[in-house]
């Protein structure tokens, strides 16, 4: 089936050109934005591993506390990233028809609509911690104390985030992938040197690395504010004068990021709810699962590198008045995504054991883990093909059709098909990874007919 997928891209390809190989240019381009895009998210991936490493190293309890701690979060984070992908849009055309008013008015927008959102969502954390993580941790063998504490600290530096997921947005919106590669870097360093202080010199545990994550988050607020304000070099810089609320182009932003927050926060509440169905089989269970997903989102990111590409090169394309190019963009990162991300799924079936071993010593957890990842090394074609085909309709401001995909395949078929596998057959952790693999085969199948239909070509953002 990968490869019957892979040959109809290629001969998608509009007949410009009759081979990868033929497009040596744009395969150039895509990777002076890939590379930086891989660095800046291994970045973001290291920052992890890292974070779940040294939390490893307190126990499975500890594991599963950050994991519960972090569940709900993680569903209501990506309402901040659909802000930033409705200015993508905007900034990707206006960048494209190099039109600097429009692209400022567009970022400018997004710090309007975004920060005040992560204001909002901090207070509503605090309010409702214990409500919330009540409904999360539901297994008896649970810290949930400490999972509160967790959440409530690391929920302060929602507002931060804020501010640095709009900027760095707006650089890979242009392209410029370097700059949150080197923001992400610095938070890298940052994040394993607090945690080592704070973990292990002061010994705060698991209230250490929660707040080596806010204050690792509030220093990447602060980098961006230097690029956006202090540094006039940067083609989105910002002066005061910039700092207009201006109804009509955030009206634009939202009308592209709603689909993309509806989208978003509805694959994040499926997957939280899929991660409760996780936490339900046990501690074990669950921290074998969240060491699983910390080693797969190696590969999971390169693909997202791709799909910010595709973004980039789709809007700007689109700015130009280039439908075709746009075309032939999506479908070359795409067919680059699955092949790198083949490889990496290669080397999760061969050595599950040894990628795992990284993590933990726990043997238990390494052999529910191991399973899990040589499952999901099936689907990394097709998790390739999603991401860069979904960031490429996302780039083009078509929102809507990742929005109905997304939902058809988180509640019709994650959900009600992991129920089956856990509750009834009784698969155990192994039931959940198996379900992974057919929800994103799926969806990459919808995603590559939708983009083949060429709808999004005539999207007025």
């Amino acid at each position: 089936m990968y490869k019957k997928f892979l040959y109809k891209i290629i001969e998608e390809d509009m007949n410009i050109e009759k081979s990868i190989i033929a497009n040596k240019k744009l395969i150039k381009n895509i990777f002076q934005i890939t590379i930086p895009a891989v660095f800046d998210l291994l970045a973001q991936t290291l920052i992890m591993a890292f974070d779940m490493m040294m939390v490893a190293s307190l126990g499975p309890t500890a594991i599963s506390s950050v994991g519960v701690g972090t569940a709900a979060m993680y569903a209501l984070i990506p309402a901040l990233i659909a802000v930033a992908t409705g200015t993508t849009a905007l900034l990707s055309r206006a960048f494209g028809a190099n039109n600097k008013i429009e692209g400022k008015k567009a970022f400018a927008q997004s710090f309007f609509i975004a920060i005040p959102l992560g204001i909002f969502l901090t207070v509503m954390f605090l309010i409702f911690s214990k409500e919330i993580i009540n409904l999360v941790g539901n297994a008896k063998d649970m810290n949930l104390k400490d999972a509160i504490l967790y959440q409530n600290m690391t929920v302060i530096g929602f507002p931060f985030l804020a501010i640095s997921i709009s900027t760095f947005y707006a650089f890979r919106a242009m392209g410029e992938n370097k700059v949150p590669m080197i923001g992400n870097t610095l938070a890298l360093i940052l994040k394993v040197l607090l945690n080592y202080l704070l973990i292990y010199i002061f010994q705060w545990e698991v209230f250490g690395a929660a707040l080596s994550t806010t204050l690792t988050r509030l220093s990447s607020a602060i980098f961006s504010i230097y690029l956006v304000f202090w540094s006039k070099k940067n083609w989105i810089s910002l002066e005061k004068k910039d700092l207009k609320f201006n109804y009509f182009t955030a009206k634009r932003i939202l009308k592209v990021g709603i689909p993309a927050a509806m989208e978003q926060l509805g694959l994040r509440i499926g997957m939280l709810i899929f991660e409760m169905m996780v936490i339900s089989l046990g501690n074990l269970a669950y921290a074998a699962h969240k060491i699983a997903l910390t080693a797969e989102s190696i590969s999971y990111n390169l693909g997202f590198a791709f799909a910010f590409a595709a973004s980039a090169l789709v809007g700007q394309e689109l700015g130009k008045g280039s439908s075709k190019k746009a075309l032939k963009d999506g479908y070359i990162c795409t067919m680059i995504a699955m092949i790198v991300m083949s490889t990496f799924g290669l080397l999760f079936f061969i050595m599950p054991h040894f990628l795992i071993s990284l993590f933990t010593d726990d043997k238990k957890v390494i052999e529910l883990s191991t399973t899990a990842l040589k499952i999901v090394s099936i689907c990394q074609p097709f998790s390739g093909a999603s991401l860069v085909l979904a960031g490429s309709l996302r780039g083009a401001g078509d929102t809507k059709s990742v929005l109905f995909i997304t939902f058809l395949g988180i509640f019709l078929i994650r959900i009600p098909t992991t129920y089956l596998f856990l509750d009834i057959l009784n698969f155990g952790l192994a039931g959940a990874w198996i379900v992974m693999t057919i929800d994103l085969f799926i969806r990459s199948s919808l995603l590559y007919y939708v983009f083949k239909r060429g709808k999004w070509k005539y999207l007025q953002v």
